[in-house]
């Protein structure tokens, strides 16, 4: 019996699709099924029901379960605490971000870090806020990066960075001819918002609702699930909108959009986030302190 089994077994009874365990584990639905297979051989009794039209546990697969749930725990406790004992830090990172840091900050943040700790294995994984969030809860990703901060007690945050939003239009557009703007003529123009979980468009809803606006009194044409596809979308006539100032300046530059230099500017904070219960965690804490380092250099003047 080997442990790729039992986190196969527990992921399966959790997640209720051999599709799911096979994405994350990174192998073919049949190779679950055969590990799952082979672990009833070990233990020689059934683990799963298959007369039910879900998968659930009989009543020892159950007891396998919860047992395979400590064990999967202890080892990875074991795999952490034996880094203090290595001249180097060595093992695997699982990073989640939101679209902008996991874009736009992190090429900078994990060049200088693999340059420190070039054994540490760093994977990144990309996507909205609450999907990331979720992951983290999870146990699926050891440290997130996004724009808001969790409400949870489970979790410890850092600000490890800023950005704001800016206001972007079309290069032929009224607006680039305005000298005055008020926040409530936004509803004048056609919108190209960012989807829903968005950390983007949780900052922009909340700035809103300051003038007594709602997301849903703009007149949006389109939805988009990511900052480049937005700014795509802008400059190419189909609206206005708000996004990240580190991928609007690019951009404009390039001379594909215009920024609203009158539109006050939204500022927004991004979070590193981990559990509480891995803050001891070797590789998750040189992480975190390397890049809450950096954003002390940054408030004191210093880079």
């Amino acid at each position: 019996m080997n442990l790729r089994k039992l986190e196969a077994f527990a992921l399966l009874i959790e997640k209720k699709s051999f599709s799911e365990v096979a994405a994350q584990l990174g192998c073919s639905q049949p190779a679950i099924s055969l590990q799952i297979k082979s672990l009833e051989d070990d233990f020689n009794i059934t683990l799963l029901d298959r007369k039910s039209s879900i998968i659930r546990p009989t009543p020892a697969g159950h007891f396998v379960y919860q047992k395979a749930k400590n064990i999967l725990k202890q080892w990875k406790e074991l795999e952490n605490e034996v880094q203090v004992y290595h001249e180097t830090l060595t093992g695997n990172l699982r990073i989640g971000a939101s679209t902008i840091p996991g874009t736009y900050l992190f090429p900078q943040w994990i060049s200088e870090f693999h340059r420190l700790y070039p054994k540490v294995n760093v994977s990144i994984e990309i996507s909205d806020s609450e999907k990331i969030l979720e992951k983290l809860l999870n146990d699926q990703v050891d440290v997130v990066i996004i724009g808001v901060k969790p409400n949870s007690n489970k979790i410890i945050s850092t600000e490890v960075a800023s950005d704001s939003l800016v206001l972007i239009t079309p290069n032929e557009h009224p607006l680039t001819n305005s000298n005055r703007l008020d926040v409530h003529t936004l509803r004048e123009y056609n919108f190209v918002l960012r989807e829903e979980g968005s950390g983007t468009r949780k900052v922009m809803e909340e700035y809103l609702t300051q003038y007594g606006i709602k997301i849903s009194d703009l007149r949006s044409v389109v939805h988009v699930g990511s900052p480049e596809a937005l700014i795509a979308y802008v400059e190419e006539g189909m609206g206005i909108s708000c996004v990240s100032k580190l991928a609007a300046i690019p951009a404009n530059k390039a001379g594909r959009i215009q920024i609203i230099e009158e539109f006050e500017y939204v500022q927004r904070a991004f979070y590193l986030s981990t559990l509480v219960k891995n803050l001891n965690n070797p590789i998750i804490k040189e992480f975190s302190s390397n890049l809450s380092s950096k954003i002390s250099l940054k408030k004191d003047g210093t880079n």
